[in-house]
């Protein structure tokens, strides 16, 4: 989801020129807004390129895709497309392991 706000990015905070120190650009912390591809390939216990993957199957047809190829783990996730694949996968193992990431 891309803040009213937002003017540069398309909504993605951590890679916006406009944030630095953990903030966006009108200050307010990024911790729990987005997380990364590694933190997710962590949780689900898999590479980032398959965690990209399964992000990628879960977006809607328009949305922008994440790097399957590479599998940058540093590349950032919105919370959204988090709970976007959580209402997808909620009932197998990597729906229950959303969850988790999800509440801490």
């Amino acid at each position: 989801m891309i803040p009213n706000y937002c003017t540069q990015a398309g909504g993605n905070c951590p890679r916006c020129s406009l944030s630095n120190y953990g903030r966006d650009c009108t200050n307010v912390p990024l911790r729990g807004r987005f997380f990364s591809i590694g933190d997710l390939a962590h949780q689900l216990s898999t590479h980032p390129r398959q965690a990209a993957k399964i992000v990628n199957d879960s977006l809607p047809g328009g949305a922008e895709r994440y790097d399957e190829l590479m599998g940058n783990p540093a590349e950032s996730v919105t919370r959204a497309a988090l709970i976007d694949l959580l209402a997808a996968r909620g009932g197998d193992y990597i729906g229950r392991k959303l969850a988790a990431l999800l509440v801490d």
